[in-house]
């Protein structure tokens, strides 16, 4: 008979379409994710369900609409009776669950994920919990263990803000953390079939990294929309986003072309970043065996 397949589902977190050479983008260096693309079903016309992180990843975790499962905005938690695919799959698999949740509880193992490895201490205002408190991401223990100091106070504790972590030497930032564990987990589990979710946070805001100075600005392509505000027509989550980046609200001092040029290069940098720990992961698959009896989304 047959071995089961794996599942290995990898996410990434505010990353434009066009940052792939398969939608177009040449000038990007992201040669893991293009070697994915050339072995891959390539979607031209994809939609979700919701253009939001907790709606969105509800859907994709439970195959329902953020109205039936209930998270219909952020930071809403996964109710225990909604069913994932980890609670739906055979007891033979082994499932896991590596990264950013944000659908409650961020650090505690739910929902049919027995193997659970966290990225996230922002989220402690949601706990449902108070004991949960006293916990931290596997990602906050990996920058004490190297000798790094949280830098910001969150319900009574000091943790590490998105903005601290982000600015890290590379093998410290949570991509390449997350990259590290999930090849640890596909090498030691290769043998018995399992679902392994990776969830990257970049290139999430802030859109700061290792990788910042790699793409310089003056160079960058651009479209016929650039520094052009969106009409009253666009999508909502459009023009909000615009107002944002827009506002002194934002941390973002962008004021001028130069601004935007350097900001959207750093984010360019941070696909890179990505793209270099999702290598670390498919070279696993292969060191392992178990490349063609694995699924890849």
């Amino acid at each position: 008979m047959a071995k089961k397949h794996n599942l290995l589902f990898i996410f990434t977190d505010e990353q434009r379409f066009d940052t792939m050479a398969c939608y177009g983008n040449s000038f990007i260096h992201t040669p893991n994710l293009n070697a994915l693309s050339k072995e891959s079903f390539i979607f031209e016309n994809a939609y979700v369900s919701q253009p939001v992180c907790t709606p969105s990843r509800s859907t994709i975790l439970t195959g329902l609409y953020p109205h039936t499962n209930g998270c219909i905005s952020n930071n809403v938690p996964l109710l225990p009776e909604i069913k994932t695919i980890a609670e739906m799959v055979s007891e033979e698999y082994l499932c896991a669950y590596y990264g950013k949740w944000h659908l409650g509880d961020e650090i505690i193992p739910q929902h049919g994920f027995e193997k659970w490895v966290s990225i996230e201490d922002v989220y402690r205002p949601y706990y449902s919990r108070e004991e949960y408190l006293a916990y931290f991401s596997s990602h906050h223990h990996f920058l004490i263990e190297n000798g790094f100091t949280p830098d910001i106070e969150s319900k009574g504790a000091k943790i590490f803000s998105r903005w601290m972590a982000a600015n890290l030497p590379e093998r410290f930032t949570k991509a390449s953390f997350l990259g590290e564990e999930a090849a640890r987990f596909i090498k030691e589990n290769c043998n018995r079939p399992f679902i392994l979710y990776v969830n990257f946070l970049e290139p999430h805001m802030p859109f700061t990294g290792p990788f910042n100075k790699m793409y310089p600005p003056e160079k960058l392509p651009t479209n016929p929309h650039f520094l052009q505000r969106p009409p009253k027509n666009a999508s909502l989550v459009n023009r909000i986003i615009s107002d944002f980046y827009n506002s002194k609200y934002s941390g973002y001092n962008l004021k001028n072309e130069k601004d935007w040029r350097k900001i959207r290069a750093q984010y360019l940098g941070l696909v890179t970043l990505v793209d270099k720990a999702v290598g670390v992961i498919l070279r696993a698959l292969y060191e392992c065996g178990i490349a063609d009896n694995t699924i890849v989304v």
